[in-house]
């Protein structure tokens, strides 16, 4: 028999609903662009979806977000909020989690400086420079949650697991091609409200803030 959930516990995957219960789950997503291809006002598009199952005997998982991109010449901003829903068999109550972000980017395509040498401008012609504000809200996080080491897609900082952890990532993108950039960016948390809950449901002390430089490569298709 599996032990009982806590509050916080990981949710690995959304296939974790059907091969828990094996119920089937379901979803979907909208889209629409409020605005003419033609539009002087620029490209926008909002979004919505829901993802809702059952896991673990029975107990409801939801989820739902929306979402919007809107580019304009050079601008570039695009953002994000998910919230999700989970009964919870332990007497701590059920989980509830949000998270968001919004970034916004400029492309210097049309960047030309007087007195720059032509390579140099051709180069900074194919900078994007970024901001990006990130939050999550979830009731409590399980130690056994936590991970710090650091791996492909994830700096191993242990203050993403703060209960309201927030961060500012300031980036500068070099695009090689339409689809192939390079992303560099300095990540910091904020201070927030941190701490985690024991495996036993204890609270333990805060978790500390920090600060990353992340640097990829990204293809597209």
């Amino acid at each position: 028999m599996p032990s009982a959930a806590l509050v916080g516990d990981t949710l690995n995957s959304p296939n974790n609903i059907k091969l828990n219960t094996h119920t089937p789950a379901f979803g979907g997503r909208v889209r629409v662009y409020p605005f003419p291809i033609d539009s002087r006002l620029g490209r926008l598009e909002l979004g919505a979806s829901s993802y809702d199952g059952k896991w673990l005997d029975g107990y409801w998982f939801k989820s739902w977000g929306v979402d919007f991109n809107y580019f304009k010449g050079g601008l570039q901003t695009r953002g994000e909020w998910i919230s999700t829903y989970r009964e919870m068999p332990s007497p701590q109550g059920n989980d509830n989690r949000q998270g968001w972000y919004v970034q916004a980017g400029y492309f210097l395509t049309g960047l030309r400086i007087p007195g720059i040498p032509t390579d140099i401008s051709a180069v900074l012609a194919k900078l994007e420079p970024l901001v990006r504000y990130s939050g999550v809200n979830s009731r409590a996080t399980v130690q056994s949650e936590i991970v710090t080491s650091p791996e492909i897609g994830f700096t191993g900082s242990p203050s993403i697991f703060m209960p309201h952890a927030r961060e500012v990532a300031l980036g500068l993108d070099y695009w090689v091609a339409p689809s192939i950039v390079w992303q560099n960016e300095f990540d910091f948390e904020l201070p927030g409200q941190g701490g985690y809950y024991s495996d036993t449901g204890q609270p333990t002390n805060a978790t500390a803030n920090d600060r990353a430089f992340v640097s990829q490569f990204a293809l597209g298709f």
